[in-house]
This record gives C-alpha cells, structure tokens and sequence, in this order.
C-alpha cells in the first residue's frame, strides 16, 4: 500500500528545542495575578508550585498527560489563590506565550514539509505537549508551516501521551488515513518510535547527532532530508516495514 501521509514529532523533529524558558512563564503567571487576583505574587513562589503540582516521571503507557490549565489549577490551589476558570485560562496563554518565545524551525524540517506537501502528501504533527493544539495554532501560522501541516494533535487534548498509540489514531483518523498508509518520523525510541509503532504506523527515528543505529522495525536518518530519499526510493520490507 503507498505512503499517502507522513507524521512528525514536534521538539528535536520540526522546531529546535529552545532554552528553558519556565521561569520567564511563571514570571508572566506572577503578574498576571498580582494584576488580576490581587494577590502577592512571587514568580518564584509560581515557579515552586508548578514543579510540586507536574508530574515528574514518564511517560509511561496508559499515562494521563498532563494539560496546563489543569496544572495551573492546581498550582493556584496549592498557593491559596482564588482563581476562576477563566483567570486559569488566561494565565495559561501567558504561560505559553512565553514558553515557546523565540522559537526556530530546522531549516530541514521546512524545507521537507515543503517538499511533500508539493508532492501530495498529507502531512501532521504529533506531540507530547502540556499545551492544547488550539494554543499552538498561532504560532504555528507565525512560523509560516500552517501551509503544510494539516492537523496538529497535542497529547493534552487526548487526555494520554506518546508512547500511548491514542495520539497517532487522533491524527490518523483527522487526515482520514489507515495506519499503514503512513509514517512517523521522531526523535525519541521510548515515545516517538515505540508509540508509532503501537499504534501500525512505519517509523523512522530521527537522529540528528548520528549516534543511533537502524533496529528492527525501524529507520534511522540524520536529517529530514533523508526522508524524501526513502519516501522516493519506497520503503523496504527487510526493515519490518
């Protein structure tokens, strides 16, 4: 059956992973609610709240992932502040409009997404994220890539992170693709390759330091240009595909 979709992890894959940026959101939190909550906010007290109230471990298989309203939330509760849904909500933009400032493309990523999307392919991402999609799509359309990509499933609208297969059905099932109708291309074995793989998808793991080696049932390639390579050549069975 031909490849008519290609998925792709978000952080290490598509986009650089950026600097910590944490503490600069937790400020932004801390003025909001000095602001709004008329409360005396440290973004150090917001900083200790949000580490106690986010789970430190995992992903694991059958893991609730974590959604940054609800974190938010509970890091409210956790410091005695008042706070309805909507002062959550809000912070919680602030929160990731912060975060995620000053983030870059790979050139390579931009330049595939390109690519395939000139060649017919359907094409999505599939990230473990605390944010919902809703709060990426803007700086999705700002980085210039809301052209190519067709949907973008984040792990806090599924309610399970990668490794869990449910986050590459909501993808599959939004481009109206089967399974074996395309591939996931990631950077992480435990999450990317191992959740693509439970969920029917062909994997091919992206190791941009080219330290990692081809294993059953998957590809390794250095950079996204590769990806076309394979995609061009088909993919080869001897490989569990």
């Amino acid at each position: 059956m031909a490849i008519r979709g290609v998925l792709f992890d978000w952080d290490g894959t598509i986009a650089r992973p950026g600097a910590d940026r944490v503490p600069e959101a937790c400020a932004a939190v801390a003025a909001y609610a000095a602001r709004e909550l008329g409360v005396e906010a440290r973004p150090a007290d917001v900083e200790r709240a949000f580490e106690a109230v986010l789970p430190n471990r995992g992903p694991y298989p059958g893991d609730r992932a974590p959604e940054i309203c609800g974190i938010l939330g509970q890091a409210f509760t956790w410091l005695g502040w008042p706070a309805a849904a909507g002062d959550v909500e809000a912070a919680a933009r602030l929160f990731f409009d912060a975060a995620c400032r000053g983030q870059e493309v790979y050139d390579d990523a931009r330049a595939i997404l390109a690519s395939l999307k000139y060649r017919g392919y359907r094409l999505g991402v599939v990230s473990n994220s605390i944010f919902p999609a809703a709060y990426w799509h803007p700086l999705i359309n700002s980085l210039g890539l809301a052209g190519y990509l067709e949907t973008f499933v984040s792990s806090a609208d599924v309610g399970l992170a990668k490794p869990s297969p449910s986050p590459f059905r909501r993808a599959l099932a939004d481009l109206g693709l089967e399974p074996h109708e395309a591939v996931f291309v990631g950077d992480t074995p435990a999450t990317d390759i191992a959740g693509a793989r439970a969920a029917g998808l062909r994997a091919v793991l992206l190791d941009r330091r080219g330290r990692q080696r081809e294993a059953a049932g998957y590809l390794v390639i250095e950079r996204l240009a590769g990806l076309a390579d394979l995609l061009g050549e088909g993919l080869s069975p001897r490989y569990g595909f």
